[in-house]
C-alpha cells in the first residue's frame, strides 16, 4: 500500500530533506508538496491523504490557521504531523489543541531531524 502525503513546507531545503528521511522508511510513498497553507487547503480538498506534514511558519496562509481550517472541516480526519523549527512550548500547545498527532522539531542536525521524523511516523504506523 502507497502512503499518500501532503507535505506543506515554503522552503525547498526543509523539503528536500524530509523527503530524504522518509526515503528511509522502506514503506511506498507519494509526496505532494505544497508552499503554503492556502495551497495545502486546496490539495486537500480536492484529493484525499493519510498524512499531512506541516510546516507552521509560512506566508499566507501559516502552519495554525491550515491546522483551524482542517478541525472545523467535519469531514477532516487527516493526521497531522508538525515538523517546525520553532522550539517555543506555546507553539507545541498550540499544536496539539488543534489535533497534531506529533511535533518534530527541525534539528539542525539532519540526523536528528531524521531520526525523530522517523520515529513519530512509526509511532503511527507510517514508517
Amino acid at each position: 500500500m502507497t502512503i499518500r502525503i501532503l507535505l506543506v513546507d515554503d522552503l525547498l531545503f526543509d523539503v528536500i530533506l524530509t523527503r530524504r528521511a522518509l526515503e528511509g522508511c522502506g514503506v511506498p510513498h507519494e509526496i505532494v508538496v505544497a508552499s503554503d497553507g492556502e495551497e495545502a487547503w486546496q490539495l486537500a480538498g480536492e484529493r484525499r491523504f493519510d498524512l499531512l506534514l506541516l510546516d507552521l511558519k509560512m506566508p499566507r496562509v501559516d502552519g495554525f490557521d491550515l491546522l483551524q481550517r482542517l478541525r472545523e472541516r467535519a469531514a477532516s480526519r487527516l493526521p497531522v504531523i508538525v515538523l517546525s523549527g520553532s522550539s517555543l512550548m506555546a507553539d507545541r500547545a498550540r499544536a496539539d489543541a488543534l489535533g497534531a498527532i506529533e511535533y518534530v522539531h527541525k534539528a539542525l542536525d539532519y540526523e536528528e531531524f531524521q531520526h525523530a521524523l522517523r520515529a513519530a511516523l512509526g509511532r503511527h504506523g507510517f514508517c
